[in-house]
């Protein structure tokens, strides 16, 4: 099995042996983030498991949108050496996680701020405008004073990630990382810029898509 080739589970739980060693484009999380972005615009059941390097896996059940993790989110890993990315199908399968699931959003937060090194998230394009689609829990997100007031200054209007950093008075690439963050948790209006190119990534010779193979989810974006 490769990363993102999709079986049949017959639980929630993935099994037991190691998952397959992670391609040296997946390190840290930008790889995982394009893919969690890529895997949410497939109408089908899939279960998809996370692992960062010496952390235990991060399960997520994208039918309801919520993960499960042993690991408090307070000791999230901001740079893992590589995150290893695996989905298995769950057709058939009505059950959930864990009753100790909870929602993505707090992850998808901390995800999408250390993807991408402070540049653009690979789904998005340069002078796409954006606006607050709805409030993120500031309870649940760990975050800084400064994120707050970059996503209180993009419920404003559409406006461009450099004015954003204008108006809001923020590092330009603290406002990237915010925007990617928010654009991975699905809580922004997007606006392609004119003359954009298409929003599906480009492809690459480890990131494929999803109409080659059959059977499998493989990897978009850079």
């Amino acid at each position: 099995m490769t990363e993102y080739e999709t079986r049949p589970a017959h639980s929630v739980v993935p099994p037991a042996a190691p998952p397959p060693p992670p391609l040296p484009s997946a390190s840290g999380w930008s790889g995982a983030a394009t893919a969690i972005n890529a895997l949410r615009q497939i109408p089908r059941p899939i279960l998809l498991s996370l692992l960062p390097s010496a952390h235990s896996p991060i399960i997520i059940d994208l039918r309801d949108l919520t993960f499960d993790w042993g690991t408090p989110l307070e000791q999230f890993p901001t740079q893992p050496d590589a995150v290893s990315v695996a989905t298995y199908s769950l057709k058939d399968d009505p059950r959930s996680l864990s009753r100790t699931a909870v929602g993505i959003d707090p992850l998808m937060w901390l995800i999408g701020l250390n993807s991408f090194d402070g540049t653009s998230a690979s789904w998005l394009r340069l002078g796409d405008k954006f606006r607050l689609k709805r409030w993120p829990d500031f309870e649940l997100l760990l975050h800084t004073p400064e994120q707050a007031n970059i996503i209180k200054t993009l419920a404003k209007s559409l406006m461009t990630v450099e004015k954003l950093a204008k108006l809001s008075g923020c590092d330009l690439r603290e406002c990237q990382r915010v925007v990617n963050a928010l654009s991975l948790m699905s809580a922004m209006h997007r606006i392609e810029a004119r003359n954009a190119a298409p929003t599906q990534p480009p492809r690459t010779a480890q990131f494929d898509t999803p109409t080659r193979g059959r059977g499998r989810h493989v990897r978009r974006g850079g």
